[in-house]
């Protein structure tokens, strides 16, 4: 028997409507250091901050052809000479709005494909919801972002997908 979708305007009571509940436990939050994702950070602070969650803030460096490389730490990056790339500053400014908000982030840079690795950092991390900002590219990519667009496919676990507001 197929289910009946909850219409409002087809005899939809007060009644068939369930309290909702959500809990945040961890956030995972895909950074590139672009706008769409320092809003993304913003969100994701922001709900930390809310539910009482911790984040992991995740870099990938990299692009399809680099073979995976063990994860460093923030400060291990931050004094390597990449430093100046916008990714490394997505995760200092991430670290900086979780300790002016009291919340719990974990800075970690990865190396490889970026949407294979941010869904194996999930795997790890057990998130209750994915953060990441769109980059807009091309075709359905335009809507997305093909990092993003290639993240939701490759889970389960809820993503949040954040324009540059």
């Amino acid at each position: 028997m197929a289910q009946r979708a909850l219409n409002p305007g087809e005899g939809f009571r007060p009644t068939d409507a369930q309290e909702l509940y959500i809990d945040l436990k961890k956030i995972l939050l895909a950074t590139d250091g672009s706008r769409s994702a320092l809003s993304a950070t913003k969100y994701a602070i922001g709900f930390a901050k809310v539910f009482k969650a911790q984040i992991r803030a995740v870099f990938v460096c990299g692009n399809n052809e680099t073979p995976n490389q063990p994860a460093d730490t923030i400060s291990e990056c931050i004094e390597a000479s990449a430093s100046d790339e916008p990714g490394y500053h997505g995760l200092v400014v991430a670290g900086a709005y979780a300790l002016e908000n009291d919340v719990t982030c974990e800075e970690i840079v990865l190396r490889g494909n970026p949407a294979k690795r941010i869904i194996e950092s999930a795997q790890d991390f057990t998130p209750d919801l994915i953060i990441i900002g769109n980059s807009k590219k091309s075709g359905i990519r335009r809507t997305l972002g093909s990092v993003a667009d290639a993240v939701i496919k490759g889970t389960d676990i809820p993503v949040l997908v954040v324009g540059d507001v």
